[in-house]
């Protein structure tokens, strides 16, 4: 990693423990989406659900923030409204949240968002996108880079997700979990645009240390 790329790092990963300054790249967010006022609310209320643990306005405001700290377009209202709405609806018992969460931008917001839409349906399996889209593979890199947070910061999101699912009994999350990250580690690579150089090692170190503790307590 090169000096410059190692500044980016440790600013970004910097980011991640602040929630409060998350929370403010979520206001950013809401700015630069220009949303109808109605809109606007619709959207800050469903991110304050109280369900959600990780899934809230921190998490999508942290993805603005990098987005902006790697030289994205800040003026890139595509890509703001795919990030803003990419969980807009979160049920973690669902297996239809990004559909839904697509057809409610396509329902709140006017004008054409269907690239946004398409963008949005493309997280619903970030490792099954074939496509060619720099911006999509942009929004899926992004989503994953907190897979790359400081270990106590990952370890702090695992808890967060548990809490969202504290339906599910400890065997099944635990079942559950590691086969999702093992997916994750089977990804080669896991990142698909030039955030892997920041983000890849460090993604795959978490994976590994948690997939073994998973393993561990099978």
């Amino acid at each position: 990693m090169t000096g410059s790329s190692h500044h980016d790092a440790t600013a970004s990963l910097a980011l991640a423990v602040n929630l409060d300054q998350c929370r403010a790249g979520f206001g950013a967010l809401l700015t630069r989406a220009d949303l109808p006022a109605t809109a606007a609310a619709e959207v800050a209320k469903r991110y304050a659900e109280p369900h959600r643990a990780y899934h809230d306005t921190a998490h999508v405001g942290l993805l603005w923030l990098r987005h902006l700290m790697h030289g994205g377009d800040a003026g890139d209202r595509g890509l703001a409204l795919a990030i803003l709405f990419h969980d807009a609806i979160y049920d973690p018992t669902a297996r239809d949240n990004e559909a839904r969460s697509a057809a409610l931008l396509g329902r709140v917001v006017p004008g054409d968002t269907g690239w946004a839409q398409q963008a949005i349906l493309a997280t619903a399996d970030h490792l099954a996108y074939a496509g060619v889209d720099c911006r999509i593979a942009r929004l899926l890199d992004l989503d994953l880079t907190p897979l790359a947070e400081a270990p106590e910061v990952f370890a702090r999101n695992s808890r967060m997700l548990r809490r969202e699912y504290a339906a599910v009994s400890e065997p099944a999350w635990r079942a559950g979990r590691r086969v999702m990250l093992q997916r994750f580690e089977a990804a080669e690579p896991l990142f698909r645009t030039r955030l892997g150089a920041i983000y890849e090692t460090p993604a795959r170190a978490n994976l590994a240390a948690e997939v073994a503790a998973l393993s561990d307590a099978a």
